[in-house]
């Protein structure tokens, strides 16, 4: 058995969820009921879809997490994925006091998200039920062998380009991407509603092909479009949301409890408001389910290795670093695959675990075969689990030198990073402080 470098988390109720593999001492996701891949699916059920088809889903949630009691919902159904949003913040917020943060942790139970722990690979996971090795969306940056270059999934334009959507041409679909459809396309009837800036873009298509798209272009915007989707007389039995800006903060100064609980204020008041729009009836028929696609860590830029500057492993390098600030996707060169192992070893901290790329799938980090076609393409060799303060950078001869260091990052599988929190109640239950709606409202 091999000893762990990565601590399991503080909490006894995150520390039951926590499971390392013995072989290599990686930490894996709960794919098995308690991650967000399966709360995709239990929200699929609880919108009337189906669970069988190919390629298979991954099973919903385990029992006593499931708010949906394991069947179709009479009601909305709210998904609200707050990006960023890890356990252990969550629960400094929600022990500092007040009512809020009280009602808000009696709703929550620590679940996983994905690995690798970035947005790409976790929303896609959330819109099609499946994990990153199947869905084939394995980081934010990958190789993709069909184009022949390594991809920023977020933009879908070659890394270091520029524009976004320089892969997107005109007869592209999402199949070119990933081997699962949509839940959307599974036949839920669903409206997403995020930042309208996102609509039209190539990831969007993809994470909510079949959807319905509603754009929002503040807060307050933000809850007139949720209130008129949700105050329909036939509203849809899900409802997506997504909130951006917890990330944003967290990337700019760091994890920091004083912004991430400003942050929770703010998505609190979001909740609250919606529910004052709505008719009583419906705020009552409607349950909320809130996650994160991922927590963050502390980086140091005294600690960043920029892989571009170190000719010990570029010349063992076939490609692009791919993956994330905090796990690497490196390629060999032909029959240089342990020597580009060693090379890493030699420059990345002591202790640092520096993993084949079967051996990591066979840890089930990426989740249960079978994989994506391109999975061992679009990964490469050997795989770098960056530990807090470290993370990788690759920058691309010509392109823009980043304006400043992002202080937080993710990527990775520290318990920081992969465990969030699943905070899931009726809607009229999480309106803390909410007004009754006027009697015009009944």
């Amino acid at each position: 058995m091999t000893r762990s470098p990565f601590a399991a988390p503080d909490d006894p109720e995150a520390r039951r969820l926590w499971r390392v593999d013995p072989r290599t001492g990686l930490p894996v996701p709960r794919y098995d009921g308690r991650s967000i891949v399966n709360l995709a699916v239990s929200v699929h059920r609880a919108g009337g879809g189906e669970l069988g088809g190919a390629p298979s889903l991954a099973p919903p949630l385990s029992d006593d997490l499931d708010p949906f009691g394991a069947r179709a919902h009479p009601g909305p159904v709210l998904l609200f994925l707050v990006d960023a949003l890890g356990w252990s913040p969550f629960r400094t917020w929600a022990a500092r006091g007040g009512e809020a943060p009280r009602v808000w942790g009696a709703h929550a139970h620590p679940i996983t998200t994905v690995f690798p722990s970035t947005t790409t690979a976790a929303l896609v996971s959330l819109s099609t039920g499946v994990a990153p090795g199947r869905h084939g969306l394995i980081g934010y940056r990958q190789y993709l062998p069909k184009f022949g270059v390594v991809g920023d999934m977020l933009n879908m334009t070659p890394v270091g380009a520029g524009p976004r959507d320089l892969l997107i041409g005109p007869g592209w679909t999402p199949s070119d991407l990933t081997a699962a459809p949509t839940l959307f396309r599974r036949g839920l009837r669903a409206t997403a509603i995020t930042r309208d800036i996102f609509e039209g873009s190539g990831f969007s298509r993809l994470l909510y092909d079949g959807a319905e798209f509603v754009g929002y272009a503040t807060a307050t915007h933000l809850v007139h479009q949720l209130t008129t989707v949700l105050s329909r007389p036939r509203p849809p039995r899900v409802v997506v949301l997504y909130w951006a800006e917890l990330d944003t903060i967290q990337h700019l100064v760091g994890p920091d409890p004083r912004w991430f609980g400003m942050e929770m204020d703010r998505i609190v008041d979001l909740i609250r408001r919606t529910t004052v729009e709505l008719p009583r009836a419906r705020a009552r028929s409607i349950t909320v389910a809130i996650t994160g696609d991922h927590g963050q860590v502390r980086a140091d830029v005294a600690h960043r290795v920029a892989v571009e500057q170190e000719p010990t492993l570029t010349r063992e390098m076939v490609r692009p670093l791919a993956g994330d600030r905090r796990a690497g996707f490196f390629a060999a060169r032909a029959g240089r695959v342990d020597a580009l192992t060693e090379a890493l070893r030699r420059r990345l901290a002591p202790g640092t675990p520096v993993v084949r790329r079967g051996v990591a799938a066979r840890a089930g980090v990426f989740g249960p075969p079978p994989f994506h076609p391109e999975f061992a393409e679009r990964i490469g060799d050997v795989i770098a689990f960056v530990r807090t303060p470290g993370s990788l950078s690759y920058l691309s001869p010509g392109a823009a030198t980043p304006k400043r260091f992002l202080l937080g990052a993710h990527g990775g599988v520290e318990a920081d990073e992969l465990v969030v929190p699943l905070i899931a109640g009726r809607l009229s239950d999480l309106a803390v402080g909410a007004d009754s709606p006027s009697s015009s409202k009944r």
